[in-house]
């Protein structure tokens, strides 16, 4: 086992320290882009868990009201989007088959979460405008599927 170090050792480890802190300092940005770094990991890894996207079928509005359907391996998803007060959105939905299906909403703002009533509807009031994407997570079953990212 080898011997404690001495005063004069570790005074000479706090000025090779010192001198390393000096030549080359840590960034002041350093902590928060590692924070960023772990928030994007985390969010690139809960991304890679939803395998099945679902395709855009059709898209339709006068500006005011646009309405968006999305259909993928016999889940569809009709979604009416209505301009609210000025940022927001309301995201009227229904999905088939119907059913109590957890409906999530991501976009920059944050994440809204709510759940389809039996006959297969959702609503989201307030919505943040700008991109966002939808997961459903079906009744009964652990996979996710997810739309492409849309502008509310």
């Amino acid at each position: 086992m080898p011997e404690p170090a001495t005063a004069e050792e570790h005074e000479l480890l706090a000025d090779l320290r010192q001198l390393w802190a000096d030549a080359d300092p840590v960034p002041p940005s350093l902590t928060g882009r590692i924070r960023f770094a772990v928030r994007l990991a985390n969010l690139e890894s809960e991304l890679t868990s939803m395998p099945v996207l679902l395709e855009v079928a059709s898209v339709r509005g006068d500006g005011g009201t646009r309405v968006l359907t999305f259909e993928r391996d016999g889940l569809a998803v009709l979604v009416n989007v209505t301009t609210g007060e000025p940022g927001t959105v309301r995201v009227d939905g229904w999905l088939a088959p119907p059913a109590a299906h957890e409906v999530e909403l991501l976009t920059t703002a944050g994440t809204r979460t709510t759940r389809c009533d039996g006959d297969g509807r959702f609503v989201i009031k307030a919505a943040h405008a700008g991109l966002a994407r939808l997961t459903v997570r079906p009744a009964g079953d652990g996979r996710r599927v997810a739309t492409p990212v849309i502008d509310l």
